[in-house]
């Protein structure tokens, strides 16, 4: 709305009284007033679309964060289900493991048997062994240095004695006569 010069001019003229001043802020602030209802209800539109889109936006985040809630819930239910079963299967092996060193480390009276007539075979065999060959021969076979050898005849020989048996003669081959050497002292015979 034009206005004619001649009204600016008036206006201009019009002395600055108080009720001047207060008439033109009222309408000043009723300008305001209206401008500000007619900006809302521009902007009624903008703040309906952005309110659907943040539900919209809340919508999607809750479905996508759905799936890592169930993924996190059942690695929460895999970390106690583990946990039950190590303390399960270590409870098993305690219990096995006392059951093996309990049990495991004897003997029934048959192996027992069994056992001391292996070691009684074995001791023979090294007897009869070493009457037809040396302790040198008999090294290598049993994987030992010759010292270790003669050690372990003499042991067998001494087991057998201490049990009472002795090697079959039948089996013996008589034993090769020492060859005479000149510095062994010669001992007189009785």
């Amino acid at each position: 709305m034009a206005t004619s010069s001649k009204a600016a001019a008036r206006r201009s003229l019009r002395p600055h009284t108080t009720p001047n001043v207060r008439e033109n802020l009222r309408r000043e602030k009723e300008r305001f007033l209206a401008r500000q209802a007619e900006l809302e209800s521009l902007a009624t539109p903008i703040h309906d679309a952005a309110a659907q889109l943040a539900k919209l936006d809340a919508v999607v985040e809750s479905r996508s964060a759905a799936p890592q809630r169930k993924i996190e819930q059942l690695e929460k239910a895999r970390d106690r289900r583990i946990q039950k079963i190590q303390a399960e299967y270590a409870a098993k092996i305690e219990a096995v493991q006392a059951e093996a060193e309990s049990a495991g480390a004897h003997l029934t009276p048959e192996e027992q048997g069994q056992e001391s007539s292996l070691l009684r075979r074995y001791a023979l065999a090294i007897v009869e062994f070493s009457e037809n060959a040396s302790a040198a021969e008999l090294a290598p076979l049993l994987g030992v240095s010759q010292r270790e050898a003669k050690m372990i005849i003499e042991q067998a020989k001494d087991d057998l004695d201490g049990s009472g048996t002795a090697a079959s003669p039948a089996t013996a081959a008589p034993a090769p006569a020492p060859v005479a050497d000149d510095t062994q002292p010669v001992t007189a015979a009785s």
